[in-house]
């Protein structure tokens, strides 16, 4: 056998037994093997426009997955800093159904936010939707680098749900961002405008209130008759009596 021919031999045989070694250890775990069908059955959803029988069959795999042994913090380490995409998506799905809410899985998060494949950034997105709490320590910071990603995003590209996450990190910055996109008039915006709402009124009332005495002073008649309408809403979900 020739000296190039062993080499190919060597490199396909480390090949072979680290792919081996990565299947027994994590691919073959019953959570990883939920997470990725819960991942294949996202995609067949947003396929289809959000059929309801796809979007039965991602809800009740997602159960199932909640059901098993979960992951590791080093199991799903191992997925998410994967040079394939697919183990990447099911570390991602995992988290997106049940995070682990560490330090260095939040670094790890909001590094996908800023990933060019659309399906990274929105499971990054709901999993961190999914945190209980951020550390105090870093949470400033967070909401700053938060606030920069996604005022850096083509208008197009700005999402609801990073919106939603921004309530976890209150701030003067934040909450002014929402109240810009309480103004934006047009039924496109609509669900920013709802999502903006809700931000600013998980930030506390004093961030809120700030935010809607402005919106009545500056906002058009539309706008303002929205915003009564959800803060009419917000009253009647959120009491003892009508929250859902």
């Amino acid at each position: 056998m020739s000296r190039e021919n062993r080499i190919k031999l060597v490199v396909a045989l480390s090949l072979f037994i680290s792919g081996c070694s990565f299947k027994s250890g994590v691919e073959g775990k019953k959570w990883f093997q939920y997470a990725s069908k819960y991942d294949q059955a996202m995609r067949k959803m947003a396929a289809s426009g959000g059929a309801l029988q796809d979007y039965s069959k991602a809800h009740k795999t997602g159960q199932k997955f909640l059901q098993t042994e979960q992951p590791t913090e080093n199991e799903i380490m191992s997925v998410l800093r994967s040079p394939d995409k697919r183990f990447q998506r099911v570390g991602l799905a995992a988290m997106s159904l049940k995070p682990i809410e560490t330090d260095q899985l939040i670094d790890i998060l909001f590094e996908f936010i800023k990933d060019q494949d659309p399906e990274l950034r929105w499971y990054a997105r709901y999993a961190l939707m999914k945190f209980a709490k951020f550390p105090e320590s870093t949470r400033a910071e967070r909401g700053k680098q938060l606030l920069e990603i996604i005022k850096s995003r083509p208008g197009k590209e700005l999402s609801f749900e990073e919106m939603l996450v921004l309530a976890k990190f209150p701030s003067k910055e934040a909450a002014q961002f929402l109240t810009e996109q309480l103004l934006k008039e047009g039924k496109e915006n609509k669900v920013f405008r709802i999502c903006a709402f809700r931000s600013l009124k998980e930030m506390g009332n004093s961030y809120y209130d700030e935010a809607a005495d402005y919106v009545k002073n500056h906002g058009s008649p539309d706008i303002k008759k929205e915003l009564l309408e959800q803060e009419n809403y917000w009253e009647i979900t959120n009491t003892p009596t009508g929250k859902k």
